[in-house]
């Protein structure tokens, strides 16, 4: 009995020693890949020549602005301009009320008119004239 418990101990420890010997191939393997992509990075981070800016451009939040060329044929000059959102009003049946009796829902951030919140979109202005871009 003696010889089976020595011999299953064994196993253990070569099963042990083998796990531990794979992974430090693994281990090596994954550091020597990291090392030598970030040798083949480094140089062309170095070749490319970063452009200096000339203006400082105006930082926007938000979308961008729609190209307003040529959105009406009468005017000369378009252009982009932000305008408020007016709040969405949709009318809703009641079902147990009389077909002509509507409800108003008004559709906003917090529903009290506390908010600061006002949605802001895009508009293409021709003169006194504003246009869906």
């Amino acid at each position: 009995m003696g010889l089976t418990q020595v011999c299953v101990s064994c196993h253990n420890y070569r099963q042990t020693l083998l796990c531990l010997i794979l992974f430090a191939i693994l281990f090596t393997a994954k550091a020597r890949a990291r090392a030598v992509s970030s040798s083949l990075i480094e140089p062309a981070e170095k070749d490319m020549k970063k452009p200096e800016p000339m203006m400082m451009e105006k930082s926007q939040i938000g979308s961008r602005p729609p190209k307003c060329e040529r959105r009406c044929s009468t005017c000369e000059h378009c252009e982009a301009v932000q305008v408020p959102v007016a709040p969405q009003i949709q009318t809703h049946r009641s079902h147990y009320s009389p077909a002509k009796a509507t409800t108003l829902v008004s559709y906003s951030s917090r529903g009290d008119d506390l908010s600061n919140y006002k949605p802001m979109s895009w508009k293409c202005k021709c003169g006194d004239y504003l246009f869906n871009p």
